[in-house]
């Protein structure tokens, strides 16, 4: 009788520990899944200023313009980059890095394009030789920017980087790659 009375008494103890026990491991879980939106939400900002910032460069504009590109690397892209390092694995950093060096490439070739075409202004009908160089050289920044912004048409690379971790499906449920390289 003792016993079945000690066990009673305990039984509302035992109940309210298990009780806990369930809370507890449902904000365990609640929190595990937190941090996977949040890490999804950053990844995606990431994903969102990338091919931003890929359509904006292959938007056809004057080179006059190439200073926006270069700024909205610097103002827009930089803090995102430096997160992305930590976000995603190597590999896809150093494609991201790729991806953001031909960019600058882009605002490069189309600096060098504007002073050629300035100089070529400036040279008037004076010296047909050096008009004919300028031209060709015209030229061939005409066909580096037409490449570079070939290359950035293909957005599909940023996809492929961020496919993995950005693919909705694998949030809650099991991965089906491993992407902690």
């Amino acid at each position: 009788m003792e016993l079945i009375e000690k066990i009673i008494l305990a039984l509302p103890s035992i109940i309210i520990a298990g009780i806990v026990a369930y809370i507890a491991y449902q904000q365990y879980e609640i929190n595990r899944q937190k941090l996977k939106l949040d890490l999804y939400d950053r990844r995606f900002k990431i994903y969102s200023a990338a091919i931003a910032l890929v359509r904006f460069a292959y938007e056809p504009f004057p080179d006059e313009r190439y200073k926006d590109i270069t700024e909205k690397i610097d103002n827009e892209f930089t803090d995102h980059l430096s997160a992305a390092y930590f976000l995603i694995n190597r590999e896809a950093f150093n494609t991201l890095e790729e991806i953001i060096q031909e960019v600058r490439d882009l605002a490069n070739a189309m600096e060098s394009r504007l002073s050629t075409v300035k100089e070529l202004k400036q040279l008037q009908e004076s010296n047909i030789e050096d008009r004919k160089e300028l031209n060709n050289e015209q030229k061939g920044w005409d066909s580096k920017i037409q490449a570079i912004k070939q290359s950035l048409s293909n957005t599909s690379r940023i996809n492929t980087i961020f496919e993995p971790y950005l693919d909705f499906r694998n949030l809650y449920g099991r991965r089906r790659r491993n992407i902690s390289k």
